[in-house]
This record gives C-alpha cells, structure tokens and sequence, in this order.
C-alpha cells in the first residue's frame, strides 16, 4: 500500500508525529497538516482527532499494527503528518486507491 510506504517515508525524513498524546500537543500548536487514525482506532481515540483537527484532512488508513509496521514502530492508533507535501501524497495516494476499487466494482 503506497499510503504505507510514505508514512515510512514521513518518518524517516522526522516529518511524523505518532502516538495519541505527542499527536495532540502537535495539533494544538498547530504544526500538524494530516492527522492518519487507523480504522480499528477506539471510538473515542476517533472522536478526540476528529474534534482536535480544526481543519486538518483526517484519514482512516489500515490498522494499528499497519501503521505501526509502516513506521518501524509497535501499534500506533494515530500519525500525524508534519510536512504539507508529504500529506498532500499521502492525500492522493488514499484517492488513487479509491478510484480504483470503484473501477474495478463498476465491471
């Protein structure tokens, strides 16, 4: 999954924040421009990311163990992503990826 691959990236290139609490500060100084919560993420870890991004793009994208993986890290609910371009990518990656799936159901 390339969205996978560009988190990797965002972290090797110190453009990620993860893990619940780092991530709030980050979005309250307002240095955050893509918050990634995975889909097994807990209701109220959704509901606090949701209400705390203030006009930051939030994407559900894979698993807390993907996201983990994808960062070389253990489990992670939440990732945020510092720099606007690599968002931007992982923005398009997640569109790309849905535009397929339609495609390929349209058939």
């Amino acid at each position: 999954m390339r969205v996978l691959s560009l988190l990797g990236f965002a972290q090797a290139s110190g453009n990620l924040v993860s893990g619940y609490n780092s991530c709030l500060v980050a979005l309250r100084r307002r240095r955050i421009e893509l918050v990634v919560l995975a889909s097994d993420a807990s209701p109220g870890t959704k509901a606090t990311f949701e209400k705390a991004a203030k006009g930051v793009p939030v994407l559900y994208v894979g698993t807390k163990e993907q996201l983990g993986a994808a960062i070389g890290k253990p489990a992670r609910a939440v990732l945020c992503v510092k720099d606007a371009g690599i968002a931007q990518a992982i923005m398009e990656a997640v569109n790309t990826r849905k535009t397929e799936a339609e495609d390929t159901m349209e058939e």
